[in-house]
């Protein structure tokens, strides 16, 4: 009896011993990955990430709109069928459209008929380029045997209650689909 005490206690003080082990490991596990996650964000604006972040697989889309920089860095498509429609998703639910008539490197006018663009902002306000203030859209490049569109593009955009508002430093590269 005496035996199956001492051996009850035994297993009893291996268990707890296992127990403290395991609970610490896991402590330590969760410091190192929490300090290992901390650092530079590559953040200039809280919650809107910039730099590599900003780079799908499909390429990048970034622009500037009332005082804040986003960038495409949850969804960014390009696909060239009669027109070239690229759309980009940013992690806040931002969206922004743009629908190109011509490819071709050069410098094109934006506006509500040609070369459009549709902003969607955080709070589902829908901002169109207008004809009545242009943009300008610059085709830096377009690779045609590897489908990749670079181009720029500074934008006046109007809500539906006739606010204006600028879209500045917009810059593409993105693969595209035909």
């Amino acid at each position: 009896m005496l035996s199956k005490m001492y051996s009850d206690q035994n297993n009893a003080a291996t268990i707890q011993v296992s127990m403290n082990f395991k609970i610490n490991f896991l402590l330590v596990f969760l410091f190192l990955f929490t300090v290992s996650s901390c650092g530079d964000d590559d953040t200039d604006v809280p919650g809107i990430p910039l730099g590599n972040n900003c780079t799908l697989p499909t390429g990048s889309l970034k622009w500037n709109f009332d005082g804040s920089s986003y960038c495409a860095n949850t969804s960014l498509f390009a696909d060239h069928a009669i027109i070239m429609t690229i759309n980009g998703i940013t992690q806040t639910g931002v969206t922004i459209t743009l629908e190109l008539d011509d490819i071709t490197p050069g410098t094109y006018t934006m506006n509500e008929d040609t070369n459009s663009l549709l902003f969607t902002d955080q709070l589902a306000m829908a901002w169109q380029s207008t004809n009545t203030n242009p943009g300008t859209l610059i085709i830096t490049a377009n690779d045609t045997v590897n489908n990749i569109l670079q181009a720029t593009f500074d934008v006046t955009v109007r809500n539906p209650l006739s606010q204006s508002k600028s879209i500045s430093q917009g810059q593409i590269k993105v693969f595209y689909t035909e």
